[in-house]
């Protein structure tokens, strides 16, 4: 992304209703499996870190460690007081094998080509302990590429049948594939519709609300409770979204008697 968009991130991310309302569905997939003891947790591709406070619930003596591509992401996160920031490519993690408990990575796999994007999931799971969790989000359906996806250089929009796959084939046990933010997906589909433009100058959509909209920023947050609520109550899936996530499990490696 651009400075100015890693800018509106660190400004935005703690409070906007986009980012609330996801925090609180990556807690119901999480929450919904069992983690055991995390002594290391990594958010690859970490933006400007405050993912990496929110992963603390998951292990309260655990070491979370960010990584991001970008040094404006790194100095960002610093801003935020972690420590525990690294610079790195997600096609080549700098940590040795299977050395996390939990791995996430948030709209990350998104910008690499499809081509190429087999070695930074391999990457994902080669870091990964036996038994240990992975989890994935990255943006759904190439029809509702727009300018926003070019200007936070977005390459691909995945479908819940190309993520999973794409898990799969690095051996890993899928146990969680749903869209996300469905129930405004007729919305952000139009807008995304309208907005759609070849312009240099392409902005993304992580912006405040307009001032006269800003009153919708808290009525829009719950609608996340909702499908939030479905995902830790019910088995199925949510059937389409602006947003798509897995959560696999690498296999325990059993010994031979």
């Amino acid at each position: 992304m651009t400075p100015d968009e890693y800018k509106y991130l660190y400004e935005l991310e703690g409070h906007h209703w986009w980012f609330v309302g996801m925090r609180k569905v990556v807690a119901a997939l999480l929450d919904g499996v069992p983690h055991g003891e995390l002594r290391h947790i990594l958010d690859a591709g970490c933006g400007t870190g405050l993912m990496m406070a929110w992963l603390r619930r998951y292990g309260k003596d655990a070491a979370v460690i960010g990584m991001d591509y970008d040094s404006h992401a790194v100095r960002f996160t610093l801003a935020r007081g972690e420590k525990f920031v690294v610079l790195g490519s997600i096609a080549a993690i700098p940590f040795p094998a299977e050395y996390f408990d939990m791995v996430t990575s948030f709209d990350v796999l998104d910008s690499i080509p499809v081509a190429e994007a087999r070695t930074p999931f391999a990457e994902l799971g080669r870091v990964l302990r036996p038994g240990g969790l992975l989890l994935v989000r990255v943006p759904a359906f190439q029809f509702l590429y727009s300018q926003h996806d070019r200007a936070v250089y977005t390459e691909h929009r995945y479908t819940a049948k190309e993520l999973r796959a794409r898990l799969g084939e690095q051996g890993l046990s899928v146990e969680r594939v749903t869209y996300a933010n469905s129930i405004l997906f007729p919305v952000v589909f139009l807008w995304r519709w309208l907005t759609r433009s070849d312009r240099a100058d392409a902005r993304s959509d992580v912006r405040p609300l307009p001032k006269p909209l800003r009153w919708l920023n808290p009525l829009l947050t719950p609608l996340f409770s909702i499908e939030a609520a479905w995902l830790r109550f019910f088995p199925w899936r949510l059937p389409w979204g602006v947003s798509v996530l897995a959560v696999g499990r690498k296999p325990e490696m059993h010994r031979g008697t």
